[in-house]
């Protein structure tokens, strides 16, 4: 009788961790395998934090990926047209007041460029011979989850 209560409380226990490790982890997006469309920037922030540029909706790329503000919550993603999974804030949030507030976003000096065929390799090389004027940081958008930031947790 002894060791058949141990085996059902090991059981429930177990069963108990399980849910509440479903609760508190998202999973992490699929791959998403988006193609550079030519025209779509990244301008820089605040160290470490980029917004797509002139976007409709408030796309970040930090910590290695792409994070979209929708409805108060927030979501991620390898690439910034799909693949999009929800999850908590991330911790650098904190230091972007009003995300919503990067819809459209330009900074001064950024200006839209025509379509850049060639894929990202092409965009780059646009960008490196047509610089933006000084303290504008721009950049074609490019693939997350490569590894360099880690997770946001």
């Amino acid at each position: 009788m002894k060791i058949r209560t141990l085996l059902v409380r090991a059981s429930l226990a177990s069963m108990l961790f399980a849910t509440i490790a479903c609760y508190t982890e998202e999973p992490g997006p699929a791959y998403y395998e988006g193609v550079d469309d030519g025209t779509t920037d990244l301008v820089e922030i605040s160290p470490g934090i980029e917004v797509i540029a002139d976007w409709d909706e408030p796309i970040f790329f930090a910590d290695d990926y792409y994070w979209v503000y929708r409805g108060g919550d927030w979501y991620w993603s390898t690439w910034y047209g799909g693949g999009w999974v929800r999850t908590h804030p991330p911790r650098w949030i904190s230091r972007v007041p009003h995300p919503e507030s990067y819809v459209h976003y330009r900074p001064t000096g950024w200006a839209p460029h025509p379509r850049i065929q060639g894929g990202y390799q092409a965009h780059a090389q646009y960008h490196a011979t047509h610089p933006m004027p000084s303290g504008v940081h721009s950049r074609p958008a490019i693939h997350g989850g490569g590894g360099g930031g880690g997770r946001h947790r």
